[in-house]
């Protein structure tokens, strides 16, 4: 549908996002921008904040920043809500789509000033619990954009629960590109990877690992940075488990690490769209996971691509990665149609399916 748009010369499209640094939306913006310039549409990323972008943007995507610091407060929004009206006349462009719950209620106020059309992109987990003044706000003014991009089903059923708009799709986040060139060493490694925060709940995925171990053949890997740094290092010395969990850090070839690992373990209480876990299935690792309220429904199958674990059942939890653990022709066999994964997921697939839902 967006190749008539083309055709028509109709091709303008911006982008609204807080920053460019690293974090998921960025790498979606990035990732779409680039392709839409690829395929002839000229693009323009307005940001909300003075940054440097952290992810590789085509120098045919103009990106346009303020010229103040934003400091929040009312007087910092205001200036935001300025920064785009501004931006958003100068560009005239013929279809907008804002990321960031907290910014969009501006964004979509900006737009209709500004007379141009607006959709709008949630990314945390629909049940998280933002400022009462926020999810206000997106009561009020999320049903006067054009439409709504939710990342998974969950998300799309709340935000219909909650009247956000009646036109929603339902657009996944688009795989990055896997180096397949490293050897796959597969190695009695579990790996995980997250932010060392309580919701990532790595405290328990420990706890699961000493109980189901009991050989002790296997080692835990735990990738990221975070708050419970310490806390987690003072449980993996109460367990004695200092020469088999290692808390790696931020690395930079997260691709390196998956290949010594042969099961990819997730224990997060709470996602917007689980990226690591998708990253894994495309790898591939054979993947075990919490069902969290949004997210790893929509990459799981359980039983036939991985295992989905009703949330905080511990128990169902220690049986299935211990079944992964002794039989490696059932990890064999969660693999083998990794490719499905990868090509539903593509980056170019994902990409049309937005710009079929923008220009529709």
């Amino acid at each position: 549908k967006w190749a008539s748009y083309y055709m028509k010369d109709q091709n303008k499209i911006c982008f609204i996002v807080p920053t460019l640094k690293m974090g998921g939306m960025e790498r979606v913006v990035s990732l779409l921008s680039n392709y839409s310039v690829e395929n002839g549409f000229h693009v323009y990323i307005i940001c909300l904040m003075q940054n440097q972008a952290a992810y590789e943007i085509s120098n045919a995507v103009s990106i346009v920043t303020p010229s103040f610091d934003y400091q929040g407060g009312m007087i910092g929004k205001l200036k935001v809500l300025y920064h785009l009206i501004k931006s958003l006349k100068d560009i005239d462009p013929d279809v907008v789509l804002a990321f960031s719950e907290v910014f969009n209620p501006i964004s979509i106020l900006a737009a209709r000033i500004a007379r141009t059309p607006i959709y709008v992109s949630d990314r945390s987990s629909p049940q998280e619990n933002l400022r009462l003044s926020i999810q206000l706000l997106r009561r009020l003014t999320y049903p006067f954009a054009k439409g709504m991009v939710s990342q998974t089903e969950k998300a799309k059923s709340i935000a219909i629960e909650r009247r956000y708009n009646s036109n929603i799709a339902v657009i996944p986040n688009p795989l990055r590109q896997i180096e397949d060139d490293i050897p796959r060493v597969k190695q009695e490694i579990i790996i995980s990877v997250g932010r060392l925060i309580p919701t990532k709940n790595f405290k328990e995925l420990i706890d699961i690992f000493f109980e189901v171990d009991a050989e002790k053949k296997w080692q835990l890997w735990i990738l990221g940075e975070g708050a419970d740094r310490i806390n987690l290092e003072d449980q993996i010395t109460k367990l004695g488990l200092n020469d088999r969990v290692k808390l790696f850090g931020a690395i930079d070839n997260l691709d390196y690490y998956l290949a010594q690992a042969s099961i990819f373990a997730f224990t997060s209480t709470s996602e917007g769209f689980p990226n690591v876990l998708s990253e894994a299935l495309a790898f591939p690792l054979p993947c075990i996971t919490y069902n969290c309220p949004a997210g790893p429904a929509d990459l799981i199958q359980h039983g036939e691509n991985g295992f989905l674990i009703p949330l905080h059942d511990k128990s169902e939890f220690k049986n299935n990665l211990q079944n992964l653990m002794l039989d490696q022709p059932l990890r064999e066999s969660l693999v083998d149609n990794y490719e499905e994964h990868r090509d539903k997921f593509d980056v170019n697939n994902i990409s049309k399916k937005y710009l079929s839902f923008l220009f529709s």
